[in-house]
């Protein structure tokens, strides 16, 4: 795993945390919203555990975000070097 990858994955917990606290929700409401269980929500927010996109699926609607957003794929998109097309 490339080092950008690593800090984007290493960031969708935390980035989970302050959605559902923006939103007053708790790990238990938002664990019985998205059947997840409320020991995997915490080591998840906390990067004890990471992501799959069987967790984040749930997740995003119930944090009213596209699911863009809880993986912050906008900042990654932006922050990449432009890729240069190869000369023939």
């Amino acid at each position: 795993m490339d080092e950008q990858t690593a800090s984007t994955m290493a960031a969708v917990g935390p980035r989970i945390k302050g959605l559902r606290t923006q939103r007053t929700l708790s790990l238990t409401s938002l664990a019985e919203a998205t059947g997840i269980s409320l020991s995997t929500l915490s080591r998840l927010e906390s990067g004890q555990r990471r992501p799959t996109l069987e967790l984040l699926l749930p997740l995003a609607p119930e944090l009213r975000v596209d699911i863009g957003e809880v993986i912050g794929a906008l900042r990654a998109r932006t922050a990449r070097p432009a890729e240069t097309p190869e000369s023939p």
